[in-house]
């Protein structure tokens, strides 16, 4: 009588959804800077982190795994396009879900 042996794969890192992220991204951003876009001064950024940072909140629940800390995923000073802010906060999320899925070695 033979007993079966488990096999041992490696776990693969689930795919960052990137279209989703910066879909929904994209709305959120877009909407701050229709809000804004009216009452700045053409020398501050079009979408001011401060405001950006909610927007982190739209993605939540696409990542449940993951806690996103919204000062490591916006840069401070904002940005000038809703096209600059969705891909440089992507960009970020995704570099930060790589970091979280990563294999856990042996110490």
């Amino acid at each position: 009588m033979t007993i079966p042996t488990p096999t041992l794969t490696a776990t693969s890192i689930p795919a960052f959804p990137a279209a989703e992220v910066k879909r929904r991204l994209g709305i959120e951003l877009q909407k701050i800077a229709d809000d804004a876009a009216p009452l700045r001064p053409a020398w501050e950024p079009l979408l001011d982190s401060q405001r950006v940072v909610g927007t982190v909140l739209a993605i939540e629940d696409i990542l449940p795994s993951l806690r996103i800390p919204p000062d490591k995923v916006v840069r401070k000073g904002g940005y000038n396009s809703v096209d600059e802010a969705r891909d440089d906060i992507c960009d970020r999320i995704e570099r930060h879900w790589t970091e979280h899925n990563q294999p856990k070695g042996r110490k």
